[in-house]
């Protein structure tokens, strides 16, 4: 008995084997491409106000891109961090019903990636949800394309066959002249608030300490060129700061003695309720009101503006084609 089971097992195992090898079926490394998916990496917010402004960002995306799968990743370890303690705060999730229950789980850019490949090959868009090429977005596209570059024995089995990263808001080196114009479309809204203030237009970038990036001051000429002389642009991280900008205003005949003070960042969280809005000194609102000036402080970040979340669907939109080419010359699809 137990040798005829034997025999029987053996005889079910070659059959299925001699069925994968023979010729017309489906080869045991054949892939199955799944739904395809979209990435939304950025740096992540803990702030329940300023998370709306991604939001946004996920819902204009999602409305483009119906046929595919949308995640979002905060490359913040504090960040996420924050957000699984808040998990089991029963309180907090009660009190924020607008946060999404999957922003309590949220992973790194890479761990959403492999949770991706995980159920097969597809084609994949890892969006950086950034405004210039700094620091962040440099680390991302790296990460990218060392995923795009992985070797496997069998090329069939490569884990990202069809994988490519959008740039940020602006482009990346000194910036793209269509995207930099696209911004400076975007950002009428405070143009328009600070004219209807009689004020400055006052904004507040990242910036970055190890890179330098021209393209803010390119994004300035713009915008002065478009809404008139009285915008200025400083970042947190290099100069120029509120105390320099507020040198060139005083320079100024007959400036508006109003700043309106806005954040130059997808989310108006700590940078933009600290460094800028905040009560210190050394904020800005504190050093321009030093200088004799009416400040009036924006509190929401560049996602929050549909004209702002279109420029990464026109990201998205340009780096689609480049991936599907990636697919339609893959031999092992």
């Amino acid at each position: 008995m137990i040798l005829a089971l034997f025999s029987f097992v053996f005889l079910f195992v070659a059959a299925a084997t001699l069925d994968l090898m023979s010729p017309g079926t489906a080869s045991a490394f054949e892939r199955k491409p799944q739904k395809p998916a979209i990435v939304l990496a950025g740096f992540g917010t803990t702030d329940v106000g300023g998370l709306q402004s991604i939001l946004n960002i996920q819902k204009k995306v999602t409305e483009a891109f119906p046929d595919y799968d949308i995640h979002l990743a905060f490359t913040s370890n504090i960040i996420r961090d924050i957000w699984h303690q808040r998990a089991s705060d029963q309180e907090f999730r009660k009190a924020n019903p607008s946060v999404p229950d999957y922003i309590y789980d949220i992973k790194n850019a890479l761990t959403v990636l492999a949770d991706i490949q995980e159920n097969g090959a597809r084609l994949v868009l890892v969006q950086s949800l950034h405004v210039t090429d700094g620091e962040e977005y440099t680390d991302l596209a790296k990460l990218v394309e060392a995923l795009a570059n992985y070797k496997t024995v069998k090329d069939v089995l490569k884990p990202f066959p069809w994988i490519g990263v959008g740039e940020p808001a602006l482009g990346v080196g000194d910036g793209q002249p269509k995207y930099i114009a696209r911004a400076v479309e975007a950002l009428k809204p405070l143009a328009e608030a600070a004219k209807v203030e009689n004020a400055n237009l006052v904004l507040m970038g990242h910036g970055n300490e190890i890179l330098t990036q021209k393209v803010y001051g390119h994004l300035l000429e713009g915008l002065r060129k478009a809404y008139g002389p009285h915008i200025y642009l400083g970042t947190v991280e290099a100069p120029p700061h509120a105390p320099e900008i507020l040198e060139e205003i005083n320079k100024v005949q007959d400036a508006p003695k109003v700043i309106y003070l806005a954040p130059l960042m997808v989310v108006a969280g700590d940078h933009a309720h600290n460094d800028m809005a905040g009560d210190e000194p050394d904020s800005w609102k504190s050093i321009f009101t030093a200088g004799g000036y009416t400040v009036k402080p924006h509190m929401e970040g560049l996602g929050s503006l549909d004209s702002w979340a279109e420029i990464y669907v026109e990201h998205l939109k340009a780096l689609e084609p480049k991936v599907k080419e990636q697919y339609d010359k893959d031999p092992n699809k």
